[in-house]
């Protein structure tokens, strides 16, 4: 599982990824709130008031190809934090070794 900090400032949690098969975020700042969003076209556009889903403090973000689809897996997701530089967690899952 890799782990970084995020900031106020949107960015690419996600690249696009036709391998993937499942993927989990957690928040590892027990206060501060990160907000994901799924883009659908390029560009950047997460933000605190327009997000998909919201990961409180201490929370995690779960997604897998037998409940969520494919193009939710495969997509490309982005990433926001409330304020602060709070810490996460990536771990993602796929079909082929590499």
């Amino acid at each position: 599982m890799s782990s970084r900090t995020i900031t106020n400032a949107a960015e690419i949690l996600l690249p696009r990824n036709t391998l993937r098969k499942s993927f989990i975020v957690q928040n590892e700042d027990a206060s501060i709130d990160c907000f994901i969003k799924f883009e659908k076209q390029d560009g950047v556009t997460v933000s605190t008031t327009d997000h998909d889903h919201r990961i409180s403090g201490g929370g995690n973000f779960v997604v897998n190809e037998n409940t969520d689809g494919i193009e939710a897996i495969i997509g490309r997701w982005t990433i926001v934090a409330a304020s602060g530089t709070p810490r996460i967690a990536v771990f993602e899952t796929e079909d082929k070794r590499r």
